[in-house]
């Protein structure tokens, strides 16, 4: 099959006789030493626990090949449960495929949906990581790792049918070439060279217009940041296209918008220069900032539809001068064009995870990538692994210490949802003796996703102490840290409460969304004297909410969480100051002195919480925060 017969028959809903016989015995039958198909009455059902029964309805294996260098890779169907949604499901589809499927085998796996239920599906590829030991190829005992293509109708496919496309030209198929067509990392490269190309010809054309004298007041800088953001929130919509929030018709439901609202924008307004001032200018400040109505609006006359308001300060806007900005219009086609040639999924993935699509962390890379003077400003995209592993032992660490020391006491913070007890017990706290938990079970139940008794039995406690626990990165960057502590400890709750009997009546349905937005607020903070970089971060937390969430809501504001400033030294305007923020109590005016300085950080830490939330006047909050800051100072 060529490219593109390849690209229509994977676009379509999964058909499982075509994509078996079609394509996978088409392309590797020729190429292997064996290619096998079952019929479907020696089809191998497995065997599902009750637990893995609430993810799949079923799992059986249809066949199976050899590869020209002898690895042999079986072949599996997986028909999710209807309400399952695998993205946000992904510890517990992890432990259905570690323990039901990946034996010593690598699998080929296609998840898919009954009776077509949700047009997307995904093909993967999954293998255990192997080490070379005394000359011989050993497992270790890692989670499999599992490699995605995200297909069906509302995917550009485009990738995935080059890669099969490439396999086919191939006279032999060996275990390298599948790795090869299933590498994330050549997607990854292309896509961050043509996306610096078309962020460089964005700014040389403001260099040589002369909105740089009359607009950015001839600093380059000024452009360069302009772009910057302008393509970042771009890429934003693209994110929020693929959960059909945009474009929804007046009468229809979120999620059945317009996949490609930005270039059908484009062309209706007429694909021409003035595309920016007369409708991004307008959708982004007076529409996606802007409280209306049923969140209806019309971007193109008699063409009324619905977009939501988000707020957060995302789309706040930074100055009027920017109102009557004109571009070439090939600039946007050419860019919309480029975006279409890829998926987009606004799901984070993990270690084990690989998704061949463009997702929130490439964020990351195109700021590692745009960064000027990134080497001197100590800029460097941290890869995914470490950050995983740096993580991971920040949290178990953290938990086997506090679990192990005497005296513990876990309040909940004020608001903090609590997952397994009822609302009026959630004011408990705790005063326990040391509890001697091995490290081992620590390290299970966040690396592995496996609670030992300890753990089920102390879910509550442990629950507790991960909302206790604080973070802050002093030089945030992309926010791969906080990031990855955002997953880490999201997971961990997940496991908590999947193993926990005893939760609460109006916690039954896992609240996602809610979950992640109490993890940001209790403990996630984070410095950048970069202004580009805490813009990045800040996006790819507000990505993190609207992924599970079924219909918008006014995203949280993070201009508290997140800042711009120097954590090496403290400066008020241009004036180094020292604070000493460990105040003692004191006799006399000094006892004054220092009660009122606590008082003072208390109305802060409030008003900032308030900041937080989305609503009210937040230029008003802002001004009070300043002016209690400006009074802790003097």
């Amino acid at each position: 099959m060529t490219r593109i017969e390849l690209q229509n028959v994977l676009s379509q809903p999964y058909r499982s006789t075509q994509f078996k016989k079609q394509i996978l015995a088409g392309i590797f039958r020729p190429r292997v030493k064996n290619f096998e198909l079952l019929s479907d009455d020696t089809l191998e059902h497995q065997e599902l626990t009750s637990g893995e029964k609430e993810i799949a309805r079923s799992v059986y294996r249809y066949g199976s090949l050899i590869t020209a260098d002898d690895k042999r890779i079986d072949l599996y169907e997986i028909i999710l449960q209807e309400n399952r949604i695998i993205e946000r499901n992904k510890v517990a589809v992890g432990s259905l495929v570690k323990n039901r499927i990946i034996g010593n085998n690598a699998v080929f796996a296609s998840f898919v949906y009954p009776d077509g239920s949700k047009q997307a599906w995904r093909f993967s590829f999954i293998a255990r990581d192997s080490v070379l030991e005394d000359g011989e190829i050993k497992q270790i005992e890692t989670n499999p790792k599992r490699y995605t293509y995200i297909l069906g109708p509302s995917e550009s496919c485009r990738t995935a049918a080059e890669r099969f496309s490439k396999l086919s030209e191939n006279a032999h198929i060996n275990l390298k070439d599948i790795q090869e067509a299933f590498s994330v990392e050549k997607v990854s490269k292309q896509f961050f060279k043509e996306y610096k190309e078309h962020y460089l010809q964005f700014v040389e054309y403001l260099n040589g217009s002369a909105f740089k004298a009359s607009v950015f007041n001839g600093v380059e800088k000024s452009i360069r940041d302009f772009s910057k953001k302008l393509l970042g929130r771009i890429v934003f919509l693209y994110f929020l296209q693929k959960k059909g929030w945009l474009g929804v018709p007046h009468n229809g439901k979120w999620g059945q918008g317009d996949p490609d609202l930005l270039r059908n924008l484009f062309n209706a307004s007429g694909a021409g220069d003035a595309f920016y001032a007369v409708i991004l200018n307008r959708l982004f400040f007076d529409t996606l900032n802007t409280e209306r109505e049923n969140d209806r609006c019309e971007l193109v006359e008699g063409q009324p539809c619905r977009i939501p308001y988000l707020n957060g300060g995302l789309f706040e806007k930074e100055s009027d001068k920017y109102n009557f900005l004109t571009f070439p219009s090939k600039l946007f086609s050419d860019l919309f064009e480029f975006f279409n040639r890829y998926n987009f999924t606004i799901y984070e993935d993990s270690p084990e995870e690989h998704t061949l699509a463009v997702d929130p962390e490439m964020l990351g890379h195109i700021f590692e990538n745009l960064l000027e003077d990134n080497k001197d400003k100590g800029a460097y995209y941290t890869p995914k692994e470490i950050v995983h592993y740096m993580t991971q032992e920040s949290l178990i660490e953290y938990l086997y210490t506090k679990l192990n020391t005497e005296h513990v006491e876990i309040a909940p913070p004020k608001g903090t949802s609590d997952l397994f007890i009822k609302s009026e017990q959630a004011g408990l706290s705790f005063d326990e003796q040391k509890d001697n938990i091995s490290r081992e079970d620590i390290e299970r139940f966040i690396k592995q996703k496996e609670a030992s008794k300890y753990i089920a039995d102390n879910a509550l406690k442990i629950d507790r102490l991960l909302d206790a626990v604080k973070i802050c990165d002093p030089a945030i960057g992309s926010g791969a840290f906080p990031m990855g502590l955002l997953h880490e400890i999201y997971n961990a709750k997940q496991v908590l409460y999947s193993c926990h009997s005893e939760r609460s009546e109006e916690s039954q349905i896992w609240n996602a969304a809610k979950v992640k937005e109490n993890i940001i607020q209790n403990s996630i903070y984070g410095v950048d004297i970069e202004k580009g970089a805490v813009d990045i971060a800040r996006l790819r937390f507000w990505l993190s909410l609207i992924v599970d969430e079924e219909t918008p809501r006014p995203l949280p504001n993070l201009d508290y969480k997140i800042v711009t400033g120097n954590s090496l030294v403290p400066k008020f305007e241009d004036e180094v100051i020292e604070i000493d923020w460990d105040l003692k109590s004191s006799v006399g005016k000094a006892d004054e002195v220092v009660k009122n300085i606590q008082g003072l950080l208390k109305q802060i830490v409030s008003k900032q919480k308030a900041y937080f939330k989305p609503g009210g006047d937040k230029q008003k909050q802002k001004k009070e925060i300043r002016d209690l800051k400006i009074k802790l100072l003097i």
